[in-house]
């Protein structure tokens, strides 16, 4: 029995999601890919549901992996490209899915950086209050 078209077409999208990540039409098929699993995850018979499953696990972990690698290799980033990183990582946010653990505090860290490029030039003191608020979002509360 053939796969159905939206997991065939959902492995093409984050195939491509994942070898270009980095662009915007990397977002776009990554958003894609997404949906189309989550087509398959509510009306397929449950072998396909599992396949859906394993590819969003698999492609979530391998795309995240490749976020967190540029991340922490670069540290002077510039702000569209950490705006877009942060987009990639949010774009996994309504899957039903368990993500590496490092992914929460990756995105805390993409922010973080935005929030130094946006107020650079501020004081010190406007620079810890939007860390604070973060810390305050985050949870953690130690800014």
């Amino acid at each position: 029995m053939a796969e159905p078209a939206q997991l065939v077409s959902a492995r093409e999208h984050l195939s491509l999601a994942e070898s270009n990540y980095r662009s915007g039409d990397g977002l776009f098929h990554l958003e894609e890919g997404l949906a189309l699993l989550e087509e398959v995850a509510l009306d397929s018979a449950a072998e396909y549901q599992t396949i859906a499953a394993n590819l969003l696990s698999t492609y979530s972990t391998r795309i995240c992996e490749a976020v967190r690698r540029l991340v922490e290799s670069d540290p002077l980033l510039p702000g569209p490209d950490l705006e877009h990183l942060f987009r990639i990582l949010l774009a996994f946010d309504p899957a039903d899915l368990r993500l590496p653990e490092y992914v929460r505090s990756l995105k805390i860290e993409v922010v973080k950086r935005l929030i130094d490029l946006h107020y650079e030039g501020y004081s010190v003191e406007e620079k810890q209050k939007m860390l604070h608020q973060l810390a305050n979002i985050a949870g953690d509360g130690d800014g």
